[in-house]
């Protein structure tokens, strides 16, 4: 969860970004690509799929042999392969799909479980379903702004610790520590 030598091999390795406090599903490299950035404090579930490229439909055939080196005819990949970029504190569920089409996942979204996800997900809504659909927002959009004003993701576990009744009334939560 706050391994920066980790964080630093995925990025120069593999081409993942997790930033601070990210756990989970985030580091499978079987189900997640090259080009996905993962925000700070992502809760990920551990078997989540992301998916960053699309067989060619326009093409005679589907088969991977005319456009992926690795079936040996080809030299270079001729897939089109998207960027994810997923904001900070976003909870994804066990076994979403998240679809080539999907460029954004905003702050503070939750994705529920077996959800597949085909569109971009604005921030601080809750999406679930095939295809995921909005279910709700999980604030007012006061709240929402001055939770972004906060830029609470931005603080180090420590300070954010210390600083925690200040964001939870800011959402009127509390938490019986």
């Amino acid at each position: 969860m706050f391994s920066t030598t980790i964080r630093s091999i995925y990025k120069r390795e593999h081409n993942i970004e997790i930033a601070y406090c990210s756990y989970g599903g985030c580091f499978s490299l079987k189900n997640i690509p090259p080009g996905v950035s993962f925000g700070n404090y992502c809760s990920i579930a551990p078997d989540i799929y992301i998916l960053w490229a699309n067989h060619p439909k326009s093409s005679f055939t589907t088969h991977p042999i005319l456009f992926n080196p690795t079936v040996g005819f080809v030299n270079k990949d001729l897939l089109k392969r998207q960027e994810l970029i997923i904001g900070h504190d976003v909870w994804i569920g066990q076994n979403t799909i998240i679809l080539p089409s999907v460029r954004k996942i905003g702050n503070d979204a939750i994705i529920g479980a077996g959800s597949i996800v085909a569109v971009n997900v604005p921030p601080y809504t809750i999406v679930a379903g095939n295809p995921a659909k909005i279910i709700n927002k999980r604030f007012d959009d006061e709240t929402i702004a001055k939770l972004e004003k906060s830029e609470w993701w931005k603080l180090e576990k420590d300070e954010l610790f210390a600083r925690k009744k200040e964001f939870q009334d800011i959402v009127n939560f509390e938490l019986n520590d």
